[in-house]
């Protein structure tokens, strides 16, 4: 089994997000979900994986004062990393400080639906020997199981696919995919402009709907002199993080369900 050493990408956009200021937190990761930290939620999540040896938090420095974070940073269990301007300049300084820790697994901490089975299902098919391995999920999958979620869609031939914000740098030839996603960040809410990036042909064929993802992803690998490949994810709950209030609620009402499943299933095992 290869291990990761994950970063956590843990940023904050201070009094501009939403969640943080409805939650009267000083950073998104920190608003409880179901009385747990975000942050703390995908902590143990990664720690605990089989799949992981190494776990970086990667955000702002008042993070480390965070008593639940700071003493585990202290006491040598994790690593921490000072986030930069943007989560993709935050991803090149986590390369190049952790680039003799390859490979990385880059996760989000306002993702506290992440669990092991994703990260097992994702870790288990980032196999071949390509450097770059980004997680996605179809469209339909999510708006079929929670038709409340509103993500964002990438329209490709063979269907819409939604981001899952999970991705493995596997390689050194990873870096030149990271400085990418520098450029394509500004318009990540935008994904024709992240296509039209790709070339006028891949432009015209996204609009016609005539372009595959797999297509996609080659004329990307050859543009930046490597091999990236997506992961299907099977998961519904692998694309929903927590951009707004309304995710935040929708998550809540997923653990919560999650909560009583296992409560009923116990009781059950229990009486026999």
């Amino acid at each position: 089994m290869v291990k990761y050493c994950a970063v956590i990408m843990a940023g904050s956009r201070g009094e501009l997000d939403p969640v943080a200021r409805a939650a009267g937190t000083s950073h998104k990761c920190l608003v409880p979900v179901v009385g747990t930290p975000m942050l703390t939620r995908v902590l143990e999540t990664v720690a605990s994986s089989d799949h992981i040896n190494r776990v970086v938090i990667c955000g702002d420095a008042s993070l480390q004062d965070v008593p639940s974070v700071g003493k585990r940073i202290r006491c040598g269990v994790f690593d921490f990393l000072e986030a930069a301007e943007s989560p993709a300049a935050s991803a090149c300084r986590a390369f190049d400080k952790f680039k003799d820790a390859l490979p990385l697994l880059i996760v989000t901490a306002d993702h506290p639906l992440l669990d092991h089975e994703m990260i097992d299902y994702f870790c288990t098919n980032a196999c071949d020997r390509s450097d770059v391995f980004v997680g996605v999920a179809r469209a339909d999958l999510v708006s079929r199981s929670y038709p409340r979620s509103n993500r964002t869609r990438l329209r490709f031939s063979e269907g819409d696919y939604c981001g899952c914000n999970i991705f493995a740098l596997k390689t050194h030839n990873a870096r030149a995919a990271v400085r990418f996603w520098r450029r394509l960040e500004a318009n990540r809410k935008h994904p024709w402009r992240l296509i039209r990036m790709l070339g006028i042909g891949s432009l015209l064929r996204y609009f016609c709907g005539r372009l595959a993802l797999t297509d996609a992803l080659a004329t990307f690998s050859k543009k930046l002199e490597l091999e990236a490949r997506a992961i299907e994810m099977p998961f519904a709950e692998a694309a929903i993080d927590v951009d707004r209030l309304a995710d935040l609620k929708l998550v809540e009402s997923i653990i919560n369900a999650r909560v009583l499943d296992r409560t009923i299933y116990d009781s059950e095992k229990r009486s026999g």
